[in-house]
């Protein structure tokens, strides 16, 4: 049968486990326009580290950190959040390594964009509504810089 064309699909390579991901609140031009300068500054240095960027909405906040960060097993919430929005910004850093979470650090302090409140996904804070981790960084953070 010469001549035909060979109609294999390619195969999709996936990748070796869950994408380095940024999960941004706060930084998005609804919180003005300051953030939303801000929030563009912090992006491109993510895209420059190859790292997937996803921004919160109001109504996502119930959602599991886990969810935000495409872990197996975890779904967005049943319904939508309806309590108080925290304040302020907040990065979420999931499936990243240690030199990618330096460098975003480092790469935001050179543009001149750095986040105050700022927490790596951990085994233990995977299963928190968003909302509860802004929250509790946030106090966190206020604590240390007093």
């Amino acid at each position: 049968m010469a001549g035909k064309p060979n109609k294999k699909a390619a195969k999709k390579v996936k990748p070796s486990g869950p994408v380095a991901t940024a999960v941004l609140w706060g930084l998005d031009p609804s919180f003005g326009e300051a953030a939303g300068e801000k929030g563009d500054c912090v992006r491109e240095v993510l895209r420059g580290l190859g790292v997937r960027v996803r921004v919160a909405t109001p109504p996502r906040l119930g959602d599991p950190a886990g969810a935000f960060a495409g872990l197996v097993g975890f779904r967005p919430a049943f319904t939508d959040y309806v309590g108080p929005v925290p304040e302020g910004e907040f990065v979420l850093l999931c499936n990243m390594n240690e030199a990618q979470v330096n460098g975003f650090i480092a790469g935001c302090r050179e543009a001149g964009c750095s986040v105050g409140p700022k927490a790596v996904l951990t085994k233990h804070n995977k299963l928190w509504p968003l909302v509860r981790l802004i929250e509790a960084v946030a106090a966190e953070h206020a604590q240390m810089s007093r």
